[in-house]
């Protein structure tokens, strides 16, 4: 059965419709990334830091079916879902699933239901500093007497041993960004993260 033109007008208008919702949704993002609304710290991370393998796979998994799904859309020829072969979508399951399982295990160990990650928690987790100015950091540590390690990982300004943020005296476009961690080497995988907005 043949699709008449005005059908296949239709489609491609609904497609590249649909095409420009996702980018300027794509757009919103990217731009609450940009001023720190959005953190993406964890996004392949355990809470705690740890590098997560299913998160990462899961990421990718996310960006190749969303790619296919953007050239079904824009595709000159007749819709069709591109032809994935079954062993990707097993590994799909299997990374899903193990990632389930494990997250089930964890948990359901009375001694996991702790919140991972919060050996050290720092507080405030977000701040605005004008340029040239300070803010100073604190950390609360379930560990007495615990070293801590105060690095600023991203951005401007600097950080010193006590927790004390220096904003740069000025800063590009008006406004700019910094990420510090707390860390503790008496706490083996305990870490926390405070992302400041610099603006002028």
């Amino acid at each position: 059965m043949e699709t008449s033109p005005a059908m296949q007008t239709l489609t491609l208008v609904c497609g590249y419709t649909i095409c420009v919702l996702i980018g300027l949704l794509g757009l919103v993002v990217l731009w609450k990334i940009f001023d720190g609304s959005i953190d993406l710290s964890e996004l392949l991370d355990e809470t705690g830091g740890g590098a997560s393998m299913s998160r990462f796979q899961l990421l990718i998994f996310t960006f190749v079916f969303a790619f296919s799904l953007f050239l079904v859309i824009v595709s000159a020829k007749t819709p069709a879902f591109p032809n994935i072969p079954g062993t990707v979508l097993s590994l799909l399951g299997i990374s899903g699933s193990s990632y389930l399982v494990s997250k089930g295990i964890q948990f359901s160990d009375p001694a996991a239901l702790r919140a991972q990650g919060t050996e050290i928690v720092i507080s405030p987790n977000k701040a605005t500093v004008a340029p040239g100015k300070t803010q100073q950091f604190t950390a609360d540590v379930s560990k007495a007497g615990a070293k801590l390690v105060w690095e600023k990982i991203a951005g401007d300004g600097s950080i010193d041993a006590t927790g004390m943020f220096t904003a740069p005296a000025t800063v590009t476009g008006g406004h700019s960004y910094a990420t510090i961690q707390i860390s503790s080497p008496d706490i083996p995988g305990a870490v926390d993260l405070a992302v400041i907005t610099i603006v002028s």
